[in-house]
């Protein structure tokens, strides 16, 4: 208080010299306090010294205070802290204010969570969130991940129909134990996703499938791929073919207006025993969900499962060799290679 009187009334000219001083001193304090702190404390000790040097503190009106450049330094920040909270609450208005946008790179995202979708209608995939187009297939490396983030993804072509492509022609390729999620593969493609085992995909969408949407194209036999929500549509031949041998697990997936859900190759250059467990699968308007080599010992078992406009649900035939076509058995729920009951409804 003392201070604050001797700064708004000084007893003398030299005083009030001393005063405008101070005064000049304070504000330019206030300003560096919030620019630049380290030159601020430079400017306190090189005044109070200069101070000093002109007239003996002592014979300051306030010399019983006993100043020092610590407690002038002090003095000083006590006067200048009232008018930083402004600049301080401005900047964190801004800042909280601030949206920053960044581009989503190629890259695998493990931990990033995206909530299951469904179809936004009946027939149809999700929103994108965007759409990249790439000029090569897509790796996930062994035991790696990726996570989409509900980006449509393709190759920028025309489906060739089902002239079969190759591994070039795929939009990702997955190694041994990847997984992929959040992704929508897009309608400009020839090949979907290739799978060289025990792969995983979560959340994965075709919106129109050309060839096929989803292939295991070499797997152990103690393998299991698995396929966890998402759909296709638009599948004029096969949406999940089996190459390669052990297990495809697929858990409530949508599919729409397509020839076979699932089939097991029969004529491929290795015959193997293969197995797929359907599970909450609904399907609408297709030849049948499932087709099996009985004698290579192929199983297709569905639980819990809706079908309309489906002419059948699992379908037997007998594999060969490569290079002929093998034949049609039979179709229906015969307790041994297909294996369904009252839990699956087909109309």
């Amino acid at each position: 208080m003392r201070m604050a009187q001797f700064l708004l009334h000084p007893s003398s000219q030299q005083d009030s010299h001393f005063t405008s001083d101070i005064r000049v001193f304070t504000l330019a304090f206030t300003s560096r306090l919030v620019c630049d702190i380290p030159s601020t404390l430079l400017s306190i000790v090189h005044c109070s010294t200069t101070l000093k040097r002109l007239r003996p503190i002592s014979t300051f009106p306030f010399v019983k205070m006993k100043c020092s450049t610590i407690q002038l330094a002090s003095l000083v920040f006590s006067l200048s802290v009232s008018a930083a909270p402004s600049f301080f609450t401005r900047d964190l208005e801004v800042a909280r204010n601030k949206v920053v946008s960044l581009p989503r790179a190629l890259e695998g995202r493990a931990n990033k969570t995206t909530p299951v979708s469904t179809p936004t209608s009946g027939g149809s995939v999700p929103d994108a969130a965007g759409t990249t187009v790439l000029d090569a297939p897509q790796t996930i490396a062994a035991g790696g991940s990726f996570d989409g983030g509900m980006f449509m993804f393709d190759r920028g072509v025309s489906c060739t129909g089902q002239a079969e492509g190759g591994d070039d022609d795929a939009v990702f390729l997955i190694e041994n134990g990847g997984s992929l999620s959040n992704v929508i593969i897009g309608p400009n493609q020839i090949e979907g996703i290739h799978c060289f085992g025990a792969c995983t995909l979560t959340n994965v969408w075709w919106a129109a499938v050309c060839e096929d949407a989803f292939t295991i194209k070499t797997q152990a036999a103690d393998e299991v791929t698995k396929i966890i929500g998402g759909g296709a549509f638009g599948a004029t031949d096969k949406v999940f073919q089996h190459n390669g041998a052990g297990t495809l697990d697929i858990n409530g997936f949508t599919v729409g207006k397509f020839g076979k859900l699932y089939r097991a190759c029969g004529n491929c250059a290795s015959s193997f025993a293969r197995h797929v467990v359907m599970t909450g699968i609904i399907g609408t308007d297709g030849d049948f969900i499932a087709g099996i080599n009985v004698n290579f010992g192929d199983t297709a078992t569905i639980h819990e499962s809706k079908f309309s406009g489906v002419k059948d649900v699992c379908v037997t035939f007998d594999g060969v060799s490569k290079g002929t076509e093998p034949t049609r058995l039979g179709a229906g729920a015969d307790g041994t290679n297909c294996i369904y009951g009252t839990d699956v409804a087909a109309a």
